[in-house]
């Protein structure tokens, strides 16, 4: 009752009761809540770096117990902690999603790089507390800060080197830092050391930057000839630098001389763990390492050289001083055990995963910091929601650490920071030589002056010489102030001579290139006098109609034809035009069409060839070509009848000249004839793309698309890294083509001079049609492009990029087949979000046939907020499958496609040929097979096969007892099996004598010899050998599905074959008697029972010159017995 007592005295606008506060204008709900942001998927087991994250759930819970304890805080107690994972959306989406939580006082954590973090916390009245953040507060322009820093700040090093030099009186020093890519902090914290030792007006003789993983060894020889007090600043992981260039120096026995010494500074973030290790560990004895193998050092020499020097690092003071601390870190290393959900509910942290003590310290100390400001805030009824108020009671206030001493923040939002000191030394308490903690440096008062607190065994430096070295040897680095000064002087005079010339030539140079900017600023370098441009009369022929109309004028589709092969425009002089008839001009402006005649007089009563100059270029409305130096060029009207050309409007005109991109067009000057005011570009032949788009007759394909796509962000890229800066008016119709079919930007730039401009629309162009590719911002941004920042342009770039991609792959135009009007469209644009509806855009549907990064790319570019949409380096990552392999220009890659084609067609045609000849042999065989080799061959030389008759052949035809019965028995498929194994056979043996297979009938099969080449008397030879070879062959004949039967066979021959084999001679005959036959009648017959293979071989071998058919019957070495 005592506390709601003295509420309703001293603030009578404010009711408490233990669910909530009201207050004037908001009520306070309990618990509070806050949201913390860290990479907790990390912890988990994954390959990123978890920073600490694994501990910081248990850490938090130790935390909210402690306030818990606390009644002095009971607006604290029970704080409800909503833990967000950066590392499953990026930081400044996690910073949105925590902003967005009404119920949040505060969002803890962030990134290292939290500047647009604390941007977006700022735009939705959050205040953010970070324990890693390393934005340089001091430099934050544009808006109200509400973010505070618990880290460290950059000029932490220096004032604990400052200190030490102070004590000790060391006004000349060496800084050695790595050479390798140092981030913005640490390029800060080195700028901050230079800075502070320049003040305290301490020379730098000696500034290194050096590779940690070299070799520095005439380095350091080199550098310790000209300094004695070493500042070695190291940010890389296990102290690289910093050990190899210490133990180098050791091995040049500069350290164990004493008259050396070093300051060494590790970032505790990369060096924790070996920071952090047991007072045994070799890592703290070897500085990182676990040996000193590389280094010519014992451990003695070591003792020695640890003697001077010490280490400066900006981790949390030791557990041991402070029993609070180290019953907190006992704490949460118990907790940690436990399965803490959220955020661990699907997945257990690693065990890999290690406490980071430095960010769990900040953690404590930022809860106890926001829980008093918090408390002060609303004690005082002050809106703990509005951050613009609330950030009023987080500055300017002392924090009592949990490691016993006071921490100050600042009125930037930063705290002041401290510093760590180690020392090699002989640990009483932990019975080792190794490095230990042994004080701290900070500010122990509301003073700024930082003073050194000694741990429970403090420091004490125990100098090899039992005094702390000078920073400059007695006789100086060079003898110079012992016995005579050396004559140097005409060195002296040489070298300040040399150096003043190099430094007036430097000098001289850089006035002289400002001079001739100057000068080329105020000679109008830019300007274009009127006469020297010839205007001409041109036409658009990206449409058939357009051909049509421009034909019916001048006669023939000729000119036009040929003009459309190298360019979409149609140019001639104003002078060799017969003034058109009424039907004609008719006929060119009632097409529907969208070309037109630029530079026509309005009425088209006025000849074209009578027309004045001035009248000519007055009519010129918004485009126009000409001929300026031999070179056809485009005019683009401004609209404004003079131009004041202040400094920075012909700045805006150099740096347009000065854009030389293959993607961006080429300014050529300006035109200023009051009251016509021109820009003159070089002209792109092919139109716009736009144009190309628009006309349904000119088919596009996947490579045209990509191209097309690879140009306009290439383009893009470029402008946003010239002077230029940005584009501004992104749209399809500023998308020209060139001669190449090469995409070139134009009408970016000039934003000034336009910003004044006063829009003429023509008739045909309907209100807000310009704007549809207007990204939103820029549509409600009211004091006009001219006031933009490039940063936002660009942005803007990146959303008209979508819509000209949507136009591109859709070819339905900018936003497709909307029935809207263009006013109606731009003005829903421009509405953006309300009542929680979707932002309008264009259907996507239309890209449905489009590939689906392109589609992704489209959605995420034309997001509202214009931090959401990616950049162009992460679009043309993303679009890269589309555009591998393309050449430069489509031109190159339609040669590259035709040299593709050329290959296959050759390859093709090689494949063909051979399958050609392969199907000729085919043929030829088949040919070959079913009529005599030489009626064959005339026939496949065209020729006439007439008929023959022949005197004397010999018929061999042989028939298959009993094969109608075995027919009868068998299967079907076994008589087919059975007579192609016989004949198969019959085939093999026919090969080797000089006989002509005629056909093969069921069970019959006949063959002659003696035709179509005769061979005399050979042919009954001939047969009567193959016979004898078939009856051989018959013997091992087996038929498949009666295997014990056999092939009856016996040769049998007439009177006439029998005489003739008579006369042969080799041939052993048997007669049979008389047969009928028939149309012969009754014959005597022989049986043919063997020959002499040896007198048939002489017989052949001596009648084979006369008889060529006899070449290719197979002589046979081995005499058959007679049966």
């Amino acid at each position: 009752m005592l506390k709601l007592i003295f509420l309703f005295i001293f603030l009578p606008d404010v009711i408490w009761n233990f669910d909530k506060i009201e207050l004037e204008d908001i009520t306070v709900y309990f618990p509070l809540e806050i949201d913390y942001l860290a990479p907790f998927g990390c912890a988990t087991g994954t390959s990123c770096d978890d920073e600490g994250a694994g501990y910081i759930p248990s850490a938090m819970e130790v935390a909210i117990q402690r306030l818990n304890a606390n009644k002095k805080l009971e607006v604290f107690h029970n704080l409800s902690v909503n833990y967000v994972d950066t590392s499953k959306i990026a930081g400044p989406m996690a910073a949105r999603t925590a902003a967005l939580n009404n119920g949040t006082v505060a969002v803890m954590g962030l990134s290292r790089n939290c500047y647009i973090q604390s941007t977006v916390l700022n735009i939705n009245a959050k205040v953010g507390v970070s324990d890693v953040c390393e934005m340089d507060l001091t430099s934050v322009k544009g808006f109200d800060q509400t973010t505070v820093l618990m880290n460290s700040q950059t000029n932490s090093l220096a004032k604990s080197v400052v200190y030490f030099l102070t004590k000790y009186e060391w006004k000349k020093v060496a800084i050695v830092s790595p050479s390798t890519t140092l981030s913005a902090f640490d390029s800060r914290v080195r700028s901050d050391l230079l800075d502070a030792l320049t003040v305290n007006k301490i020379d730098i003789l000696v500034d290194s930057r050096l590779d940690p993983m070299a070799d520095v060894t005439e380095k350091v020889k080199d550098d310790a000839q000209k300094a004695r007090i070493f500042i070695i600043c190291d940010w890389s992981s296990n102290a690289n630098l910093l050990r190899n260039y210490l133990f180098k120096l050791g091995e040049l026995n500069k350290m164990q001389s004493g008259e050396y010494f070093v300051i060494g500074f590790v970032a505790y973030d990369t060096n924790y763990q070996w920071l952090e290790a047991t007072s045994g560990d070799q890592r703290l004895l070897h500085l990182g390492a676990m040996d000193i193998n590389d280094y010519n050092l014992t451990e003695n020499d070591l003792h020695e050289v640890y003697k001077n020097f010490i280490v400066l690092s900006d981790g949390p003071p030791p557990a041991e001083p402070n029993s609070t601390w180290k019953d907190i870190q006992n704490q949460v290393l118990t907790k940690k055990a436990m399965k803490m959900c959220p955020p661990f509910c699907n997945a257990s942290v690693s065990e890999k995963t290690v406490p980071r003590w430095d960010r769990i310290k900040l953690l404590f100390d930022g809860i106890q910091y926001l829980a008093d400001a918090t408390n002060d805030a609303l004690n005082v009824g002050a809106n703990i929601y509005q951050s613009a108020i609330f950030y009023e009671y987080m500055i300017s206030r002392q924090i009592k650490s949990v490691t016993g001493f006071t921490e100050f923040v600042d009125g930037y939002g930063a705290i002041a920071g401290s510093m760590q000191v180690y020392y090699h030394f002989s640990s009483s308490v932990r019975n080792s030589y190794s490095l230990f903690p042994c004080a701290r440096l900070g500010r122990t008062s509301t003073s700024t002056q930082w003073v050194m607190t000694d741990y429970s065994e403090g420091l004490s430096i125990d100098f090899v010489n039992k005094s702390a070295p000078k920073d400059t040897p007695e006789c100086g680095f060079y003898g110079e102030k012992c016995g005579p000064p050396a004559n140097n002087t005409f060195i002296i005079v040489i070298s300040v001579g040399v150096a003043v010339l190099i430094g007036l030539a430097i000098a001289a140079a850089f006035l002289y290139k400002r001079y001739r900017y100057e000068r080329k600023l105020h000679s109008l370098f830019f300007m274009i006098d009127r006469n020297q441009i010839i205007l001409k009369k041109h036409t658009n022929l990206m449409s058939q109609q357009s051909l049509r109309s421009m034909a019916s004028i001048h006669g023939s589709f000729v000119a036009a034809s040929q003009a459309l092969r190298d360019s979409h425009f149609f140019i001639e002089d104003y002078n060799n035009v017969a003034p058109p008839t009424s039907s004609q001009l008719s006929s060119v402006f009632n097409t529907g069409s969208t070309a037109r005649v630029v530079g026509q007089i309005p009425g088209f009563g006025v000849d074209p060839t009578q027309a004045s100059e001035d009248d000519k270029w007055h009519q010129l409305k918004d485009f126009g070509v000409g001929l300026y130096e031999g070179r056809t060029v485009a005019l683009k009207r401004i609209y404004r009848t003079d131009v004041e050309l202040t400094r920075s409007i012909r700045m805006e005109i150099a740096q347009l000249q000065e854009s030389v991109n293959s993607n961006v067009i080429e300014f050529v000057g300006m035109v200023i004839s009051s009251p016509d005011v021109f820009l003159v570009y070089e002209l792109a032949p092919r139109g716009s793309l736009k144009d190309i788009l628009d006309n349904d007759d000119m088919p596009l394909d996947d490579v045209f698309r990509s191209q097309m796509t690879k140009d306009i962000i290439a383009g893009l890229e470029y402008l946003h890294s010239s002077p230029v800066g940005c584009h501004g008016r992104l749209k399809s119709t500023n998308c020209l083509i060139d001669g190449r079919w090469m995409v070139r930007l134009s009408s970016f730039g000039l934003r000034e001079l336009r910003s004044e401009e006063s829009w003429q629309r023509e008739e045909d162009v309907q209100e807000g049609k310009d704007d549809l590719w207007t990204a939103p911002e820029l549509l409600r941004w009211s004091t006009g492009l001219g006031q933009c920042g490039n940063l936002l342009v660009q942005k803007a770039d990146v959303y008209s990029l979508a819509i000209v991609l949507y136009e591109l792959f859709g070819r339905l135009g900018p936003w497709g087949d909307e029935p809207m009007e263009p006013r109606e469209i731009v003005s829903l644009v421009k509405r953006g979000t309300s009542s929680g509806k979707k932002v309008f855009r264009p259907d996507m549907a239309v890209l449905k046939d489009s590939p689906k990064i392109v589609q992704d790319t489209v959605a995420a570019a034309w997001t509202e907020d214009p931090l959401d949409r990616p950049s162009l380096y992460q679009i043309k990552r993303k679009l890269k499958p589309l555009t591998v392999g393309l050449k430069r220009t489509i031109m190159d890659n339609m040669v590259s496609i035709i040299e593709k084609l050329t290959d296959k067609l050759e390859r093709d045609i090689a494949e063909r040929n051979e399958e050609l000849e392969r199907e000729k042999e085919k043929s030829e065989m088949l040919l070959k097979m079913m009529l005599p080799e030489v009626v064959a061959d005339s026939l496949k030389l065209g020729s006439n096969v007439s008929a023959e008759s022949f005197e004397n052949v010999t018929v061999f035809f042989s028939d298959c007892p009993g094969f109608v019965e075995m027919s009868a028995t068998s299967k079907p498929i076994d008589i087919v099996q059975f007579l192609n194994d016989l004949y198969t056979c019959f085939d093999r043996i026919i090969d080797q004598f000089d006989v002509y297979k005629v056909e093969t009938i069921a069970d019959a099969y006949m063959v002659a010899s003696g035709l179509p080449v005769p061979n005399g008397n050979h042919h009954a030879g001939e047969i009567a050998s193959l016979g004898l070879a078939l009856l051989k062959a018959i013997e091992t004949f087996k038929i498949r599905h009666l295997p014990n039967e056999k092939v009856p066979l016996r040769i049998n021959c007439s009177e006439s074959a029998k005489q003739v084999l008579d006369t042969l001679g080799g041939y052993e005959m048997e007669e049979r008697g008389i047969v009928e036959m028939k149309g012969k009648g009754k014959q005597m017959t022989y049986f043919v029972r063997g020959e002499d293979s040896e007198m048939r071989r002489e017989r052949i071998i001596r009648e084979r010159v006369k008889f060529s058919s006899l070449k290719k019957a197979k002589i046979q070495e081995k005499t058959y017995e007679f049966l």
